[in-house]
């Protein structure tokens, strides 16, 4: 069953009672126009299913989950500022694993391509995958340093990226456990501006070329603890002399 959230802006966020994940997200542009910016379903398999939800009030939804001993709440909160928050609560009686979908976005709109979206990543080190033990590297100097707002196509063509259709990595920053804005993502052409926000210190950045997502990373919980953490994706627009871009889509770079 689908649930909708909606504010006074004419934002519209459905979500789906099975699984917990953001299904559609109907958000205007710069000149009003409103498009559903999920550019596709987040992979079923890693959200659990089987959560139990009464319908929306007052632009809240609250879900609950247990499951083999793990019992999670997860309350939605869409704001008139075009906030959509998530706060997360879990225990455990055994050691247990959990995660979230994150959703997936096109801001353009559904179908559009995604290489001149703008990221700028609050994040000083990033996890490149390999062998287990391996620490996190330093951004500098790599095509994986978005403290300064690129366009993802552009870091994709950096030779370091060649072989890679998308991103698949996780990026890390200092934590303080307060809710803070990590990563801005904008859309030249159609004005809308996402922000994400943690109060977790790393995401999970993933694209292809029709969508991006920031994933919260997954959490273990221990028997007989409280994990908590929220998540805020605030969807806006933009003027674009105000996008503050410092590398051109275009660009070849031979670092």
């Amino acid at each position: 069953m689908m649930h909708t959230l909606r504010n006074a802006r004419g934002m519209r966020v459905a979500i789906d009672a099975h699984d917990a994940c953001v299904r559609a997200w109907w958000a205007p542009d710069r000149y009003g126009r409103l498009a559903d910016v999920l550019g596709a379903a987040p992979p079923a398999a890693r959200t659990p299913t089987g959560w139990q939800c009464a319908p929306p009030e007052g632009g809240h939804l609250l879900l609950r989950l247990t499951l083999d001993g793990l019992s999670v709440r997860l309350a939605y909160r869409l704001d008139d500022d075009g906030s959509l928050h998530l706060d997360c609560v879990a225990t455990a009686e055994t050691f247990s694993r959990f995660a979230l979908a994150a959703p997936r976005f096109n801001l353009q709109g559904r179908g559009a391509a995604v290489a001149d979206h703008v990221l700028r990543l609050a994040a000083d080190r990033y996890w490149p995958g390999g062998r287990a033990g391996e620490v996190p590297l330093d951004v500098a100097g790599s095509a994986f340093d978005f403290r300064q707002p690129a366009p993802l196509a552009s870091r994709l063509a950096w030779p370091a990226l060649a072989h890679f259709t998308g991103f698949r990595h996780d990026f890390y920053w200092t934590c303080s456990g307060q809710l803070r804005e990590a990563a801005r993502v904008a859309d030249p052409a159609s004005g809308r501006v996402l922000r994400f926000s943690s109060t977790q210190g790393s995401c999970h950045l993933y694209s292809d070329t029709r969508c991006f997502s920031l994933l919260a990373q997954g959490v273990e919980v221990q028997p007989g603890q409280v994990m908590r953490f929220k998540l805020a994706y605030r969807l806006g627009v933009q003027d674009i002399d105000a996008f503050d871009i410092s590398e051109p889509v275009s660009m070849m770079s031979n670092k």
